[in-house]
């Protein structure tokens, strides 16, 4: 398992914390929560977000599909696709990333007993 963490992971954590804390009625520190969280939930939440990206990007891969489509006056199909992929993937990832890696509230949550407290 790989347990680099990146921005999104240590807001999930910092939450977690802070639930574990309120569980327990006082600070149970960030490497405890952060030991918690891996064990608990990190797996689960990097699956639900990993599906919601997935889903966020076939959805502007079909978007384009349709555009390109319409402009060309024939359905474009696996091609476009291909093209969406090849002129804006990467692009498309860094955006996701910096939407959704770093700000409070926008990827729902992973919601399960054995990650809301310890």
């Amino acid at each position: 398992m790989d347990n680099r963490i990146n921005k999104a992971e240590q807001r999930e954590i910092e939450r977690h914390k802070w639930i574990m804390s309120e569980a327990y009625g006082a600070d149970v520190g960030i490497e405890r929560a952060t030991e918690d969280w891996l064990t608990h939930c990190a797996e689960e939440w990097r699956r639900s977000r990993q599906a919601h990206m997935l889903e966020m990007q076939r959805h502007e891969i079909e978007r384009y599909k349709w555009i390109e489509s319409e402009k060309a006056q024939r359905d474009l199909g696996r091609d476009a696709a291909l093209d969406w992929i090849k002129k804006y993937a990467a692009r498309w990832r860094d955006w996701y990333e910096a939407e959704y890696g770093g700000n409070e509230g926008e990827f729902h949550r992973v919601e399960s007993p054995s990650c809301s407290t310890a």
